[in-house]
């Protein structure tokens, strides 16, 4: 109750300067004056003396005054100022009693409702009967009196009426626009709901709560509130159906409901609101569709609230909504992937997002003000800011000058803001690992193709060898007949008479030197046909794609085919040595395991090529452990010097020469072993003693419900 006096007086003392306070200063001025008048025009030796006389003014006076402070008159206050009112006019003769009669009955019917009114004109019929009982006034001129002052009190009243109204809608005018201005400075949805909710309190004496609820799904959530309410209101909810018909058929577009007596005591039971004599409700709508409301729970139905709290209710909801659309704005700006980066045409960076510090390593901080421009690669400065992309366009970026260059496809977009600059929005994506993994596709591609090539190759070899093969047999067989002859042939010339042209013909051919040298070159011949068959079959196994699913494969054959298709790497510069344990089938795409240890066994000869000591040895093991199976490829190479140990697996790092290298080998291992079978791989090395590459593949496929009985066996 304090709380609502206090907002009454404020009230009351703000509108001084209104029209209708500048109308009851006017009348009160000028019933002062009549009064003053009436003291000198009276007759205070009359009746009573002037102690009376002056008692009757102060009766009059004093009451005027303090109702005029307050800004209301108790009822009862009429009949004391009658009786002053009469004092005065017996006083002073009844000089001056029609003037002061009109002027104090104007005045008062400046204040009170017509109950006030009435309570008034009885007041006045009173005076004038008294008047012609009394004091002997005619009875016409207290009948002229009485009609005079009647139509000053009616027509007064309707004034003020009048003028009250349009002094309240001034207020509220002012209201809404100082709210419009506030509006404009809110910053979140939070802050336009206060503004909201504070100046529905304002619009209205008799408003002693404001409420702002969202409208959803078939419920309303109350999300601010002001007033005399409980702070813990805010997120209450209630059903649209449990708010009334009339609330319910308000909540439209340009719609509006004032309910009072049980409708709106149901409106507050809805919310667990304390009781009110009436509500009023306007909607929130946008584009027309309603969201929200706004409801002022007032003492009194007042129905002229209807202009300004619509007009309130469509600035919130605007607010509310350019909030709502900021805020979503914010969160997609802040979690998108891609890099925002605002900035002057001249590149003086304005904005960027965290996409964008985490794009270039930097703060956002130590971004903005910096110039766009410089962060660039040079050699695609041109081509990416010449003119507005509408296709993304490869460049490459960085936040300082001792990082790496970062791959990125960006796209550039000009506009002119509302001062009139031009700006750019510069939008890119990381894309280096996507290029990686398309470049280590397109290498396992090609890996595959040679692969399938070679398999294919080596079928088409395969049938020409066979057949090289028996008819090099049968030639062995052959000739192993011939020998048998041409012995039985030797024996029965040495029991004869020699013939000079055999033994010519058997000198002549060396016959001797054939028969032994004869039987070595078929032998030759066929272990070169067993040599070619070999690497045939380890074409062909190392052919095989690498496709979906794992299969169990035999991890040793897998490296024996893969050491004959590298020997042609690897025969001039090492020894390939091996102590394969045995393994039980390991499920794993077979392709895959080929190239692992292909590019394991390549990287091995290479890094001895480099440390130029002459001919080394790289030893292949493998062995089992209780979940894995364990390849491990040693070489007496380089080793790995202990500032690269960390980088050497990364894409594109290699430490051999410009053209040598691409840096994918190691990486691709990586990519095999560790992504596509959930395999670990690591490596020991001392520099100028060798490395130790270790590959741990598991014996269970993660997508496997159970573990092959066979594998289990052998890891126990």
């Amino acid at each position: 109750m304090g709380g609502h006096l206090n907002r009454v007086v404020s009230h009351w003392a703000s509108g001084h300067d209104s029209m209708l306070e500048q109308v009851r200063t006017l009348f009160l001025t000028l019933c002062l004056i009549w009064t003053l008048v009436g003291l000198v025009w009276a007759d205070l030796d009359g009746v009573g003396g002037p102690y009376v006389t002056v008692g009757a003014v102060a009766a009059v006076v004093v009451p005027l005054v303090v109702g005029y402070r307050r800004g209301r008159f108790p009822r009862w206050t009429w009949l004391v100022e009658g009786v002053g009112v009469c004092v005065v006019a017996t006083g002073s003769g009844h000089a001056v009693t029609f003037g002061l009669l009109f002027v104090w009955v104007n005045f008062r019917a400046l204040y009170g409702s017509l109950t006030d009114q009435l309570i008034g004109g009885g007041t006045i019929f009173g005076i004038m009967a008294a008047g012609a009982v009394f004091w002997h006034l005619p009875v016409s001129d207290a009948f002229s009196m009485l009609v005079a002052a009647s139509l000053g009190l009616i027509v007064n009243h309707v004034l003020a009426r009048g003028i009250h109204g349009r002094d309240r809608a001034a207020v509220r005018e002012r209201a809404v626009a100082r709210a419009g201005a506030e509006f404009a400075a809110t910053t979140s949805r939070s802050d336009a709901t206060a503004v909201a909710v504070k100046t529905a309190l304002t619009m209205d004496p008799d408003v002693n709560a404001t409420l702002i609820a969202i409208v959803a799904g078939g419920n309303a959530r109350i999300i601010g509130a002001a007033g005399e309410v409980e702070p813990e209101v805010a997120g209450r909810i209630a059903s649209i159906d449990q708010l009334g018909n009339d609330v319910r058929a308000a909540l439209v577009p340009n719609g509006f409901a004032l309910v009072s007596g049980p409708a709106a005591a149901r409106f507050a039971r809805a919310f667990q609101l304390p009781p009110t004599a009436a509500v009023a409700v306007a909607p929130l709508a946008v584009h027309d569709d309603v969201f929200g409301m706004i409801v002022l729970l007032t003492r009194r139905p007042t129905d002229d609230l209807r202009a300004s709290l619509t007009t309130l209710a469509d600035a919130a909801a605007l607010t509310l909504d350019q909030q709502l659309s900021r805020s979503r704005l914010k969160i997609v700006v802040e979690h998108s992937p891609d890099a925002l980066i605002l900035a002057s045409e001249r590149g003086i960076i304005r904005f960027v997002n965290p996409a964008a510090e985490k794009l270039l390593d930097r703060p956002a901080a130590g971004l903005l003000g910096s110039d766009l421009y410089l962060l660039l690669n040079p050699q695609d400065l041109a081509a990416t800011l010449a003119t507005p992309s509408a296709e993304a366009r490869t460049c490459r970026i960085r936040g300082r000058e001792d990082q790496a260059w970062t791959e990125t496809e960006a796209m550039v977009e000009y506009f002119t803001e509302h001062d009139g600059s031009r700006s750019i929005i510069f939008n890119a994506r990381d894309v280096s690992e996507r290029r990686r993994l398309e470049r280590e596709l397109q290498h396992a591609q090609k890996v595959q193709s040679v692969g399938r090539l070679a398999a294919g190759i080596a079928h088409e070899i395969n049938t020409p060898i066979q057949f090289i093969g028996d008819n090099v047999r049968f030639i062995e067989e052959a000739f192993a007949g011939f020998v048998k002859i041409l012995d039985a042939y030797e024996q029965k010339l040495r029991t004869t008479e020699p013939d000079d042209t055999i033994t010519t013909v058997i000198e002549e051919a060396d016959f001797e030197y054939l028969r032994e040298e004869t039987p070595i070159a078929i032998r030759q011949c066929l272990e070169g046909i067993t040599q070619v068959a070999h690497i045939v079959r380890a074409m062909r196994a190392f052919g095989h794609p690498g496709g979906e699913p794992k299969k169990p494969a035999d991890l040793n054959e897998a490296i024996r085919s893969t050491i004959v298709v590298a020997a042609n790497e690897i025969k001039l510069v090492a020894d390939v040595t091996t102590d394969l344990a045995e393994l039980p089938m390991v499920p794993c795409r077979i392709g895959d395991i080929n190239q692992t240890v292909l590019n394991l066994i390549i990287n091995a000869a290479h890094a001895i090529k480099s440390a130029d000591r002459g001919r080394g040895t790289i030893h292949i093991t493998t062995r089992l452990e209780p979940d894995h199976a364990v390849i491990e490829v040693a070489d007496t190479g380089t080793g790995v010097p202990a500032e690269i140990a960390d980088k050497l697996f990364d894409p594109f790092f290699t430490t051999k020469e410009v053209g040598s290298g691409t840096g994918q080998g190691l990486a691709l291992v990586r990519t095999l072993v560790v992504d596509r079978h959930g395999g670990e791989i690591g490596f020991t090395s001392e520099p100028g003693v060798g490395t130790t590459f270790c590959v741990r593949l598991p014996l269970q496929d993660a997508a496997a419900p159970h573990r092959d009985e066979d594998t289990m066996e052998a890891a126990a």
